[in-house]
């Protein structure tokens, strides 16, 4: 399946390391195509190291929001 991601797709995720095996990504996107929502949920591999410039690149990029998990719920606190 091709996916059309245009102008207005809101782009959604999640951010850790590691972060490949999570399923958010597959729930949330069965979600929004259920409910007909132009959005994605993407999965986001982060070292701890790059946290400072992932959320300047998060809003940079507009990113509507992301969740996140192990190792980052303490230290992404301090770029917020």
């Amino acid at each position: 399946m091709t996916e059309i991601l245009s102008g207005r797709t809101r782009i959604y995720g999640i951010i850790g390391c590691p972060v490949e095996h999570s399923f958010s990504p597959l729930m949330q996107n069965a979600a929004f195509d259920a409910l007909k929502i132009d959005a994605r949920y993407l999965a986001f591999s982060v070292k701890p190291e790059q946290i400072p410039q992932a959320i300047a690149g998060i809003r940079a990029l507009n990113i509507h929001g992301v969740n996140v998990t192990v190792p980052h719920k303490s230290s992404v606190i301090s770029c917020l």
